[in-house]
């Protein structure tokens, strides 16, 4: 074709119709431009996902890659601004608060915890028991009140609970232990309280609130299982462990110290220091622990999901998973009883875009 500004010297009665012609396949010929993404794979898969959930009492799902908000639905009585139980889910935040305790210099994970509780210095048993077998559940220490976590005794009383074995041997799930950790944080502390402290070094940096609905018979907050948040709130707080301690370009606390987190036992290996891990479990360890068989050793052991996955994991189905790997971080909010929900059926119509059955 010649250039366009020679075009007039071929516009003939004759060449019109080919220069119509020409300019027709430029000009109105589509545009060629990037998928729409709200038909892309991933879109799609986002979409089943967030339907197998709300087919099973599911009230909120938020995706976040990389930091972004790309997915958010709301179903079954959720909403955005709603607080939401996290029953268990709300352990993941004693962890990371005691890996800033240890910034701090209140103590080391492996320092006697009698140090802080000096009642249990008398005790043979007890005298043993570190910060680091409080935060993995493997005291020893009576786990729970029957199970329910709006019954936990004072954070005192709490402490003085029975041992049910022996420091390390163990792994027994419950709030009891992390009630007795949080106990024995408030003492180390000057003046501040436990929701103090948590406040001023992990929510407000992040700029994210709980509110401690469910507490002990003193009034302290049950830690193992009383906080309601927002689901933006807890997506926050998700990239912020995916990014092992920072909050945009602010660090908050330190990484290793967040890692220390995501480190399993020979007691239960799929599980850290509160948080659930992407890490083998045998028969037997299925056997013996109920909550393991129930919650999570099929995602422990399933080959195709990332091996750096961690979750934050609650009663009714609450979850929250983090996957340094895919840059993800995803919430799951639920309505109680919510058994029928499947981590694997989610994870697969969200990460591999089919359900198990394909």
């Amino acid at each position: 074709l010649p250039p366009l500004d020679e075009w007039g010297r071929y516009a003939t009665k004759d060449a019109m119709p080919l220069i119509f012609i020409v300019l027709l396949i430029l000009f109105a010929a589509p545009v060629t431009t990037a998928k729409d993404a709200s038909t892309s794979p991933e879109r799609r898969a986002m979409e089943r996902a967030a339907a197998y959930s709300a087919q099973h009492r599911g009230q909120t799902m938020l995706v976040m890659y990389d930091g972004a908000l790309i997915f958010e639905q709301y179903s079954n009585g959720g909403d955005a601004n709603r607080l939401q139980m996290l029953a268990s889910g709300t352990k993941s935040f004693i962890g990371v608060l005691a890996a800033a305790a240890v910034e701090d210099g209140l103590f080391k994970l492996d320092d006697p915890v009698s140090n802080s509780i000096p009642s249990w210095k008398d005790d043979p048993e007890k005298v043993t028991i570190t910060y680091r077998h409080l935060l993995t559940l493997t005291s020893g220490l009576k786990a729970s009140e029957n199970g329910f976590a709006a019954k936990q005794p004072a954070w005192a009383d709490c402490a003085a609970a029975p041992m049910i074995g022996k420091p390390g041997e163990q792994f027994n799930y419950g709030a009891n232990q992390l009630n007795v950790f949080a106990y024995a944080l408030e003492q180390s502390l000057d003046t501040e309280t436990f929701e103090e402290y948590l406040e001023r070094r992990i929510l407000k940096p992040l700029d994210i609130s709980i509110e401690w609905r469910i507490k002990c018979v003193d009034g302290h907050p049950q830690v193992g299982g009383g906080a309601f948040i927002t689901s933006r709130d807890w997506a926050t707080f998700g990239e912020f462990v995916r990014l092992q301690g920072k909050h945009g370009e602010k660090r908050i606390v330190n990484g290793d110290l967040i890692a220390d987190c995501f480190v399993g036992t020979k007691q239960n290996p799929a599980y850290g220091q509160t948080w659930w891990l992407k890490s083998e479990v045998t028969p037997e360890l299925r056997k013996k622990i109920t909550i393991l068989s129930l919650e999570w050793a099929d995602v422990a052991n399933a080959d195709w999901v990332p091996h750096d996955l961690v979750a934050a994991v609650g009663a009714g189905k609450q979850r929250l998973y983090v996957i340094p790997s895919r840059k993800l971080v995803i919430v799951r909010q639920a309505g109680f009883p919510g058994r029928e929900f499947s981590d694997l059926e989610f994870l697969s119509l969200l990460i591999r875009g089919q359900p198990l059955s394909e």
